[in-house]
């Protein structure tokens, strides 16, 4: 399989698993296709870990940094289209300690040296 055979299954599996989120807040989702859900996803991610245990310890830690950041980036990214739309709704107390956090990282992030390509 080639790299861009990889990204390319990759997309399409986001694609599905976005569209697949959007459904869950539908009236009516079984609770057994959320466990059978569950379980798909969790034993995707012990497959994966798995995956990246047989490497070296530094590429695996490395690989999990980058997969954590990538992943709080989306995230953020998510709420901030969703609270410009209007379509979340969160206590606002959620939200001041959300923001709290928000700053203290972005303060951790500004804090960090010039990266080097």
């Amino acid at each position: 399989m080639t790299r861009s055979d990889l990204h390319a299954e990759m997309a399409a599996l986001l694609k599905r698993l976005l569209a697949f989120e959007d459904r869950l807040g539908e009236d009516g989702m079984p609770h057994e296709v959320l466990a059978d859900f569950k379980a798909s996803v969790d034993e995707l991610r012990l497959r994966l870990w798995g995956l990246l245990s047989a490497g070296s310890a530094d590429d695996a830690r490395a690989f999990q940094e980058r997969f954590r950041v990538r992943r709080a980036r989306e995230i953020c990214q998510g709420l901030t289209e969703d609270l410009g739309s209007g379509k979340l709704r969160v206590d606002v107390g959620e939200l001041l300690k959300l923001r709290s956090a928000a700053r203290a990282l972005a303060q951790g992030i500004e804090g960090l040296p010039p990266a080097h390509p």
